[in-house]
């Protein structure tokens, strides 16, 4: 007598008996794709991806000059998009230590040398870059306005 499933519920799957195929899984030489294929496949989505990405992360240069303690009218507002990398390359006519606040970056800029500030713009909003000034009790302190300031417009 054969057994009685209660409403609702799909009759137990079995096994194939010998002999039977599943025909979802036929193994046949017709059915097969070969594996230089899938293999070819997948290489080409990862690079359609990754091309993606390298696309909508540009990597954006900024060469600032310091002079007298100033930056020229036309740097002093930098706008990037989130997810840019970027990098502030410094040159100065005096030693001064530049802290880029919000990524927490911190430089000393030498006369005749560059010095580079990299990060990857995540946050957004405006950033001041501004000199730090060692202060007599050991800490630090800011000098009057931003020399610079970074812009990060969501993407």
């Amino acid at each position: 007598m054969a057994e009685r499933l209660p409403l609702g519920f799909p009759p137990p799957l079995t096994p194939p008996h010998k002999g039977e195929g599943n025909p979802v899984r036929a193994r046949g030489k017709g059915n097969r794709i070969p594996r230089v294929a899938i293999h070819s496949l997948l290489l080409a989505l990862s690079l359609m991806i990754s091309s993606a990405t390298i696309a909508q992360q540009a990597e954006l240069v900024f060469d600032i000059r310091i002079e007298k303690g100033k930056v020229a009218q036309s740097m002093r507002l930098i706008r990037v998009k989130q997810g840019d990398a970027v990098r502030l390359r410094w040159t100065a006519d005096r030693p001064i230590v530049l802290h880029l606040h919000g990524y927490d970056i911190e430089r000393k800029v030498e006369p005749g040398v560059v010095a580079e500030m990299a990060f990857e713009a995540r946050a957004t909003g405006r950033f001041p870059v501004e000199e730090h000034k060692p202060n007599a009790k050991g800490g630090h302190s800011h000098g009057e306005a931003p020399l610079v300031r970074i812009e990060v417009r969501p993407r």
